[in-house]
Parts: C-alpha cells; structure tokens; sequence
C-alpha cells in the first residue's frame, strides 16, 4: 500500500511541476489528497469522472467476454481475447485507426516489458509531454502494485482522476483521453475481481499448470495493448 500511495505522488508531480523543457508551464495540485482511504466499492464507476461510459462499455464487453470464453490463463488465451477487444473497440474507433492483429510474441514483450510498451505506445499518439509523462507514471504505480486488493486499485485510479480533473494544464481532448483510459483501466480490473481470488493454479490431467499471470496482470495488459485507440 506504501508502494502505490508513494506511486501516486510521483504521478501527481508529474501533473504539477513545471516542464519549462518543452515550454509549457504547469501548476501545481494541490487539491488532492495523496492517503486516499481504503473503502469497500460496490463497483467500478466514478460519477466523478465525465467520460466514465467509455470505461463502463469496455467492462461490459469484458465481462460478456469472460462468462462466454472464461477467464485467459495463458498467453494464447490473451491474444484471443485482446484481438476480440480491438474489433470492438475499431468498431467504434473515429479516428480511423488500423485494427492490427495483436500476436502471442507480441503479448510476451508487453508482459516482460511493459513500461517500454506503454512509452512507445504513447510517444505514437498526440498526447503533451507533461500528459505522457503522467499517464506513463500512472501505469508504472499499477505495474507495480498488481498484486495489490482491487479497493485499493481503485482509490488510487479515481485520486489519480481527480487530479486530472483539476488540473489546468490539459487541453479538452487530453482531459478525455486520460479520463477515458483510467475509467477503462477501472472497469477491466473490476470484471478480473473475481478472477483473482480463484487458485492460481490449472488443473490439466493430473498435472497443475501455473496460469502464468499475476493477480490483475491480464487486465493491464489488454489495457496497455489497446491504448492506442485512446492516445
């Protein structure tokens, strides 16, 4: 817990501290409180956040996904179900961006190495620097703390989101597309939720198999692959 309210403070720097390299000036935050407290959630949704929709329709595929297909145990499994997402998502996709099938060698690279994906996924997009940079750090706290109850992944994503909302440094379509990618990120951990206190190990026979993710894992990773279609 620690780990991600500390991550949550590099975050929120990111979004404050001048950033005078690339000529923009940002003012500091300071309407949000760093010790967000734990409570128990009745759900995804943050009626804060103007753009929660996005993520509700995302959870919603993702849980119909899940009751028909289960959940993904291995990196094959994943590929299946992120491609499935990525057609749902080009289907509402307004900018015309290309559906590219997303391959098992790819998901290994994500998985192994998913701050560089993240990084390279937003230096292709139309974000600000200062926007890159807080949304990069915002992963990197989730990266990081996986592992970590869906409450307190919760707590962390809607403070995250009210500095978002306060802050005057962000262009409108900046705010929407931050805004869009966290109340997916909400509402992809909430349909894993179940998923996470099952035994993490698969029967095959005789033989246990382990599934090959952490707890939460699944989800960020089918956030970070599609994050193009926000950024």
């Amino acid at each position: 817990m620690k780990n991600l309210f500390l991550g949550l403070f590099v975050v929120l720097v990111m979004i404050s501290c001048s950033t005078d390299e690339y000529g923009n000036t940002v003012e500091e935050v300071n309407s949000v409180s760093v010790q967000a407290s734990v409570s128990k959630q009745l759900g995804p949704a943050n009626d804060a956040n103007p753009y929660d929709e996005v993520g509700k329709k995302y959870g919603f595929w993702l849980s119909d996904y899940y009751q028909i297909h289960g959940y993904s145990k291995t990196i094959q499994d994943l590929a299946t179900q992120l491609n499935y997402m990525g057609a749902k998502l080009k289907a509402l996709d307004v900018y015309g961006k290309s559906n590219i099938l997303i391959t098992e060698d790819g998901i290994s690279i994500s998985i192994n190495n998913p701050e560089t994906v993240v990084t390279s996924i937003l230096a292709a997009g139309t974000l600000s620097e200062a926007a890159e940079s807080s949304l990069l750090g915002f992963f990197v706290s989730l990266i990081q703390n996986k592992e970590a109850e869906y409450s307190l992944l919760y707590n962390f994503i809607t403070t995250y989101e009210a500095g978002i909302l306060d802050s005057t440094n962000l262009t409108s379509n900046e705010l929407e597309t931050i805004l869009g990618i966290t109340a997916v990120t909400r509402y992809a951990l909430d349909a894993e939720g179940g998923h996470k206190d099952r035994d993490w190990e698969i029967s095959v026979g005789n033989k246990k198999v382990a599934s090959g993710f952490h707890p939460f894992q699944a989800s960020l990773i089918s956030v970070i692959a599609n994050l193009r279609y926000y950024s």
